[in-house]
């Protein structure tokens, strides 16, 4: 079995970390581990004042993917979104 494993490195706005921290232990985490390949999510908060780092396994990418085009992920992830600057991802694939 491949675990897919998805990085977004977060830039938040200044004073929003606390925020999208609330929406991510909320609404975020109980939807998307209620999806189907769903294995593990957390949002690491930097100590250095550098980007937050969100990271969500799947049993596979097709399922990940489908989390992705649901309406529910839609709904969350635009909560979460507008504390963020900027962001980023990367896909790794279990070795």
């Amino acid at each position: 079995m491949s675990v897919i494993v998805v990085h977004v490195s977060i830039r938040m706005k200044t004073g929003r970390g606390p925020a999208a921290e609330t929406i991510f232990n909320g609404p975020f985490r109980t939807a998307i581990s209620s999806q189907e390949g769903f294995k593990a999510v957390s949002l690491l908060r930097p100590d250095d004042g550098g980007d937050y780092i969100l990271s969500i396994a799947f049993e596979n990418q097709p399922l990940q993917q489908k989390w992705v085009a649901t309406d529910l992920h839609s709904q969350v992830w635009s909560q979460m979104e507008p504390h963020f600057e900027s962001y980023g991802l990367r896909t790794f694939m279990a070795a």
